[in-house]
């Protein structure tokens, strides 16, 4: 694996040339550290750049929903309750 220092919409882009997708962005996990990057064949880190601006809305919105992902993801780690739901306990009503 290539790990020539590339960068679309300021991530990381890594040289894979095992991936099969066009472009992989790799899923959010519940690790807060993670990083977003995308795995990509050395082919296609050679096209992107000649036509950058074709590519740019795409590569965008992936950035974007991963970002959202990974919110989601890191709001329903184990142990945690999404803010305004209600805690096991908190459901018995009186009657």
């Amino acid at each position: 694996m290539n790990t020539k220092p590339t960068q679309w919409c300021c991530v990381p882009v890594v040289i894979d040339d095992d991936t099969s997708e066009l472009f992989l962005l790799v899923s959010p996990d519940e690790d807060p550290g993670q990083r977003m990057e995308f795995r990509v064949t050395q082919s296609t880190a050679d096209l992107v750049p000649l036509d950058f601006e074709r590519y740019q809305p795409s590569l965008q919105r992936m950035v974007d929903d991963w970002r959202q992902q990974k919110a989601r993801v890191m709001k329903m780690k184990p142990g945690k309750t999404m803010p305004g739901s209600l805690a096991p306990d908190a459901t018995a009503t009186n009657t």
